[in-house]
């Protein structure tokens, strides 16, 4: 039994080495001033659009990012239950825009 508690401590001890590794590398690598992010969320149907909006915008916040940021939903199927959920959610949300077929081109940031 102890030795069990001894390779679960070991093992807890190196994911959190792991964890502040990455940390680290992540905050010596950031950029030196804030750049633009983009978030590109391009749903399949109305059905799974909410979920996948939602979380976009949470992982944007939770990145904490000092530029300006924004979560671009691209509607590839002209779906309208994918159209009307990025429209309700888009007045919650001021970083969400929604991208449609006629808007795509090849800087997607600029023009969307």
């Amino acid at each position: 039994m102890e030795l069990f508690l001894w390779g679960l401590g070991a093992l807890l001890a190196a994911i959190g080495l792991a964890e502040l590794l990455r940390w680290l590398l992540f905050w010596v690598w950031r950029p030196v001033r804030p750049t633009e992010l983009w978030l590109v969320v391009a749903p399949q149907n109305g059905e799974e659009c909410e979920t996948l909006l939602r979380a976009a915008v949470e992982r944007v916040e939770w990145l904490n990012w000092k530029g300006p940021c924004s979560v671009l939903c691209v509607n590839r199927e002209e779906d309208p239950h994918v159209e009307a959920v990025c429209k309700i959610l888009e007045r919650r949300y001021p970083t969400l825009r929604l991208c449609k077929k006629e808007e795509r081109v090849y800087d997607i940031g600029r023009e969307c």
